[in-house]
């Protein structure tokens, strides 16, 4: 094989392998075979740089961390504080933002990630929204406006990014609502 074609078939395999179109051992075998051995040296470097990626399941762990500390701290404040109704209000927008700036510094890194803190923000914003309007006033109609409008926006960014738990989560919440408010 000429050296033009052989540059060619190792550039595609490089591809192949940096999008994850074929497995990094296939790739690599690939690699070898083509280069003659030459690129056995680089795949052991990047073997090396792999080890160095280890902060990434730090961030991870912080991350997650972080979520589950935001919920924690959301369902502490709804039933073990006297806050004011506007400072638990601001609280829960808070750490929703919070919660949501940290997926969407995720969404590229970490897809599990991203979805466990799409699911913690939303978590955090339907228990604050929900409390809120129940202390605020104890009119049922206006908190199954509430839970409605919650499960909508999850539908409507379930169909958006096309997260089907999203789309699972939004649906069931409106046919339960729904369920609750001419059947009970």
């Amino acid at each position: 094989m000429d050296e033009h074609r052989r540059d060619i078939v190792i550039k595609e395999i490089k591809y192949w392998k940096s999008n994850h179109l074929l497995p990094d051992d296939y790739c690599n075998f690939l690699l070898m075979l083509y280069s003659e051995g030459e690129e056995a040296e680089q795949a052991d470097d990047e073997a090396s740089a792999d080890l160095v990626s280890a902060p990434l399941y730090k961030r991870f762990a912080v991350m997650l961390g972080a979520a589950v500390a935001a919920v924690i701290l959301t369902f502490i404040v709804i039933h073990f504080t006297s806050f004011s109704l506007l400072l638990q209000t601001l609280s829960h927008l808070v750490l929703a933002a919070i919660v949501f700036g940290m997926a969407f510094y995720a969404r590229k890194q970490d897809s599990v990630l991203f979805h466990l803190l799409i699911s913690a923000g939303a978590v955090i914003l339907f228990a604050g929204s929900t409390t809120t309007v129940m202390r605020l006033e104890e009119n049922n109609v206006l908190l199954y406006v509430t839970i409605l409008l919650n499960c909508s926006v999850w539908l409507a960014a379930g169909f958006y990014t096309r997260l089907p738990y999203l789309l699972w989560a939004g649906g069931s919440g409106v046919l339960l609502t729904v369920f609750t408010i001419f059947i009970l």
